[in-house]
């Protein structure tokens, strides 16, 4: 069993403003989760949120590819999951703003499968949040 996770948003900012709120901890907080995040391939770091029942709130990950402002992923795991999985960010210029896809991949027991479930459910609510702070930083 198998699960992979896709959004496509397409954002009425630049790929370097959308960038900047993938990668910089302050901008990165004020939509997701708080961090201790650098762009930068090797770097572990943490998200965290508040906890609930079976999940402690940490999430953990490490950097995997850097293409400014292009493409950006990690791996990502905590709380119920079993296995590390990996978030990849594409930013693709369009002539008014900047599509952004996110996928999600490596849910493959069905454990995994379940928590994804959960895990879309957030990312949705985490990109609706999105354009909002992407309005309030500077270009």
């Amino acid at each position: 069993m198998k699960r992979d996770l896709r959004y496509e948003r397409f954002l009425k900012h630049p790929p370097t403003r959308v960038w900047r709120a993938l990668t910089e901890p302050e901008a990165l907080a004020r939509w997701f989760m708080s961090n201790d995040f650098q762009p930068v391939v090797g770097h572990r770091f943490t998200l965290r949120t508040d906890p609930g029942p079976t999940f402690d709130g940490v999430l953990h990950g490490e950097v995997t590819l850097v293409d400014e402002p292009h493409r950006l992923a990690y791996t990502f795991r905590g709380g119920m999951m079993r296995y590390e999985t990996l978030v990849t960010w594409t930013l693709t210029p369009q002539q008014d703003g900047t599509l952004l896809t996110l996928d999600h991949t490596g849910f493959t027991d069905l454990p995994d499968v379940i928590v994804s479930f959960i895990i879309g459910s957030g990312w949705r609510k985490f990109l609706a949040q999105l354009p909002a702070v992407l309005d309030t930083l500077d270009a």
